[in-house]
């Protein structure tokens, strides 16, 4: 009896489930979405109250660029996870994780302005103290 009797092919391997493709299929065309239904329209909007109000809006462009770049490149991770594993069920979760990154990512420019917003209102209101105190002569 050889001493290696079950012979592997190591190049063959088994085709991967149907759920995995359905979640990995599934992820990329949430993600796709997100992008375009939700990251986008924040974009433009944020473009938008920036240009009305010819740049006085501080805008934290590093902070978004690298939150962006972070999530989405997380959620590319994941999808590839998810396209690589052999079981459903994690696909499943991987699919998940991938576009709840997206989502959460997209509306991080939102809130950054947002913050930057009240930061920047917060500075204001002291300028406008002391102006109405020069005028009314206190």
């Amino acid at each position: 009896m050889p001493l290696f009797s079950r012979t592997r092919s190591y190049g063959a391997s088994r085709p991967r489930p149907r759920a995995v493709w359905a979640a990995a299929i599934t992820g990329v065309v949430l993600v796709v979405l997100v992008v375009v239904g939700v990251l986008i329209p924040i974009l433009g909007l944020i473009g938008a109250a920036d240009g009305a109000t010819v740049g006085a809006l501080n805008v934290p462009v590093g902070s978004i660029i690298a939150a962006l770049l972070v999530g989405y490149l997380l959620a590319l991770l994941l999808l590839l996870g998810c396209v690589r594993s052999r079981n459903g069920a994690l696909s499943w979760v991987l699919a998940v994780a991938a576009v709840i990154s997206a989502l959460l990512v997209s509306l991080w420019p939102l809130l950054a302005v947002a913050i930057a917003g009240v930061d920047q209102a917060s500075d204001i209101v002291p300028f406008i103290q002391d102006l109405i105190g020069r005028v009314t002569g206190n």
